[in-house]
């Protein structure tokens, strides 16, 4: 049998290409149209409530649910299991305007549209996937993520403490984890632990532990700089007895679970710095056409004008670095790269405009009324989260090198 000839093979790849072209186009498009509908929900249901609700310091569950009924946390989610298979443009795109809403809201992208649920996805078991991941989805449920130790954030396999001796037909874990997000209202958490100490890296192994076990413990650390509708935590685990079935991936395979969790969690926390940054332009362009200094309003002032520049142009490069990982993902492509140079650039750019906005408002941005206190604050968070920004430079300068390439778990992860 003779094999398809050469012209009519290379006809057949320019047909696909064009077709993926036409694909992104759509994609690109939808998630525009998506991040539109994020921005005016925000508008109307949250920005007016926000202060009072600042105030009652309550978990706001209701707009948690609201988000899940409107799709935002299942762009990359099959309808089968109550996704809206957006993609991960959308998901960027939602993450980037919730951001731009309210920062504090927008941890909820990882926690219930990526780390979350995603990590579930692609190592679970169909049990766990069945039991957890549409309630994620939904808002029904709420997740968190275990990885980080009082000892130890960049450093988490290195500082690990926490502990997982298999009993039986189960595992028992004992240790603690600090700096978590939603502990004390989650329904469910991935807890990292090692199996075997003696074994670096290859000693990590990933739990599905519902927050409900004995001896699981979230206790709030107060974080006043952060506002209260995004609590933080320290986690005990004291005992904390999980059956074999909880394994999320197999024994000692936690590292690269947490790598490729982390990868998502990176794209998420780029569209969010993106989304922060475009809030403190927005804020600085409003006030420095409304404020006025020796007579003239300070938008006219050339410093000013060098700085609403900077943040302009950088605030749109960031946007289309992440915009290129969100569309690597989308083509079925691991993004370990992209994301990484994405979330280090996003980060600065963010920490840039922040610091300019506030200096733009000069004595105003310390206002409680005003929200640049808190976004100063945010964008340092996220700076840190995810890797911190030197972690990053650091693995962007070895892959750049050809020392340590970034995407050396393609394959491990593609094939799991």
């Amino acid at each position: 049998m003779s094999v398809t000839t050469a012209p009519a093979a290379v006809g057949d790849t320019d047909e696909a290409r064009r077709a993926a072209l036409l694909e992104r186009a759509e994609r690109a498009d939808l998630a525009r149209e998506i991040g539109d509908l994020v921005q005016e929900w925000g508008r109307r249901e949250v920005r007016p409530t926000i202060a009072a609700r600042e105030t009652a310091g309550e978990f706001p569950r209701d707009l948690y649910a609201q988000m899940g009924q409107m799709g935002f946390f299942g762009c990359c989610f099959p309808p089968e299991v109550g996704g809206t298979g957006a993609g991960f443009r959308a998901l960027a795109a939602v993450s980037e305007k919730l951001a731009w809403v309210y920062p504090p809201l927008s941890a909820s992208m990882n926690l219930q549209a990526a780390t979350v649920p995603l990590t579930i996805a692609n190592w679970g078991t169909p049990e766990q996937r069945e039991r957890w991941v549409p309630g994620l989805l939904t808002g029904e449920l709420l997740g968190c993520n275990a990885m980080t130790e009082p000892d130890g954030g960049s450093d988490f396999l290195g500082a690990m403490r926490t502990r997982a001796v298999r009993d039986g037909d189960d595992y028992v874990l004992n240790g603690a984890k600090m700096w978590i997000t939603n502990a004390n209202v989650a329904d469910v958490a991935i807890v990292y632990a090692k199996t075997d100490p003696a074994a670096g890296h290859r000693g990590v192994t990933a739990f599905v532990v519902p927050t409900a076990t004995p001896g699981f413990e979230a206790t709030r650390v107060p974080c006043r700089g952060l506002g209260k509708l995004m609590p933080t935590n320290s986690v005990s685990l004291t005992d904390v007895r999980v059956p074999a079935s909880a394994l999320l991936g197999a024994e000692g395979q936690g590292f690269v679970v947490a790598m490729n969790a982390m990868d998502y969690g990176r794209l998420t926390v780029a569209a969010r710095s993106v989304g922060l940054a475009q809030a403190c332009l927005d804020a600085a362009l409003a006030y420095a056409d409304e404020r006025t200094a020796f007579g003239d309003k300070i938008g006219s002032f050339q410093m000013v004008k060098k700085q609403l520049a900077d943040m302009t142009v950088e605030v749109a490069a960031a946007r289309g670095l992440v915009a290129e990982a969100a569309a690597r993902y989308d083509e079925g492509d691991l993004a370990t790269r992209e994301s990484s140079i994405a979330k280090y650039y996003a980060g600065e750019v963010c920490n840039r405009a922040a610091q300019a906005t506030a200096e733009i408002f000069g004595g105003a941005a310390f206002m409680d009324e005003l929200p640049i206190g808190l976004y100063l604050n945010f964008a340092k968070l996220w700076q840190t989260g995810e890797g911190s920004a030197n972690i990053q430079a650091v693995l962007i300068a070895d892959d750049a090198l050809g020392w340590k390439r970034m995407d050396r778990h393609r394959t491990v992860l593609k094939s799991s």
